[in-house]
């Protein structure tokens, strides 16, 4: 009997124990989470760095981009791909007035009012795609599909091709009846689309959002429309993303509506504001929303919310910023020469002014950042 009870304790005492190491080991790690995303970084080295021969016309910086493992830099006489140092491929061609967009590991360009979307992967091979009418923008998802809105004059498409050119859906709409697509956005895996249209009804114009499947889901659903809101009004919606394959946002000029797709889309959120939103951006999980400010102490408000729409972060910047991200739970910004970084806790993790001048600054993994001059990209971490 003694024998048993021995037993049964020394099996409580290593439970015990057991279950300590484990608590403290989560609190570890923890704590170890906290102090590496709320790391304070002063300088930075650079690792590498390769000469921008290709492309030899005037850079700025909404024609750098990061994409897959390294960014893509282009303008109207081609493009050229970076990573791990060196210029992987580059391409040369004409294009004006170029729309374009890019996910994963695929890019779509054209020419605005062409009838060409020149679909290109990573390794910088080409496909061409023949629209029906002249195109006004392109989105393309992971899986290579593209989405292009078109315009003949008299009404508009918006049509949908797969990564060989095959036309997989097409719908036309007239500013009068379903209204014009200000914006669009496909989901990564290419299977939902969402569009803001404005109409014009009894001399009035009014936005509405709607939403299309490609999949299963939308088959059986009249021009493969699963969702459509109008609440907006007179709020104009100019920007609707996709930004990750089961939250869309749709943002107005004073508002924003966060949406859950999982077979057919509802509201998760929606927030209306007195100031009118200055500029917008995003990751997977988060929203950034900046506004102008009226205060002699800063210049613009930025606010951050998560998917379900809880507000994660609120900061008064006092910096004027050209570009501004996410990197994990930060806040990335920076201008022509000043850098800074915000931990979602209120850290401020780097502010640095660089010895060059900044045409963009693109976060690839870790602390490693791409940074582009005029004259050179340099793969650099912080420290």
């Amino acid at each position: 009997m003694n024998d048993k009870i021995n037993i049964d304790g020394k099996k409580k005492r290593i439970f015990i124990l057991v279950s300590v190491l484990v608590v403290l080991i989560f609190v570890a790690i923890f704590v170890y989470a906290k102090r590496l995303n709320n790391k304070v970084y002063s300088s930075y080295k650079t690792l590498n760095k390769v000469s921008l021969s290709h492309l030899d016309v005037a850079v700025v910086s909404e024609n750098c981009k990061a994409f897959s493992d390294g960014i893509i830099r282009y303008n109207s006489y081609g493009m050229s791909y970076y990573s791990g140092g060196k210029e992987v491929w580059n391409s040369s061609f004409n294009i004006e007035n170029p729309v374009m967009d890019m996910c994963s590991g695929y890019i779509a360009i054209a020419q605005k009012d062409s009838c060409e979307v020149t679909l290109i992967d990573k390794s910088g091979n080409q496909r061409k795609i023949q629209t029906s009418y002249p195109i006004k923008s392109v989105e393309v998802s992971k899986q290579g599909v593209v989405a292009a809105t078109l315009d003949d004059g008299d009404a508009c498409y918006i049509e949908i091709y797969d990564k060989d050119g095959t036309s997989i859906a097409s719908g036309r709409t007239v500013l009068a009846g379903d209204g014009y697509p200000i914006d669009i956005s496909i989901s990564n895996d290419g299977t939902r689309l969402v569009a803001s249209y404005l109409s014009v009804s009894n001399g009035s114009t009014q936005s509405k959002v709607v939403f299309y499947n490609y999949s299963s889901v939308g088959q059986n659903e009249v021009d493969r429309i699963v969702g459509g809101f109008n609440q907006y009004k007179s709020t104009l919606v100019p920007d609707v993303e996709f930004i990750n394959n089961t939250t869309a946002v749709a943002f107005g000029d004073n508002m924003f509506t966060i949406y859950s797709i999982e077979q057919k889309p509802k509201i998760a959120y929606e927030e209306k504001f007195e100031d009118k939103i200055d500029m917008v951006f995003h990751s997977s999980k988060y929203i950034g929303i900046v506004f102008k400010s009226n205060s002699a102490d800063y210049s613009e408000v930025l606010k951050v919310y998560d998917t379900s729409g809880k507000k994660v972060f609120t900061k008064s910047l006092d910096f004027k910023f050209s570009d501004i991200c996410f990197v994990g739970k930060n806040v990335v910004m920076n201008d022509s020469s000043n850098c800074r970084m915000y931990s979602f806790s209120g850290v401020e993790r780097f502010n640095y002014t660089f010895d060059k001048n900044i045409i963009k600054l693109v976060p690839l993994k870790d602390d490693k950042y791409s940074l582009i001059t005029g004259t050179d990209v340099e793969e650099i971490e912080l420290k």
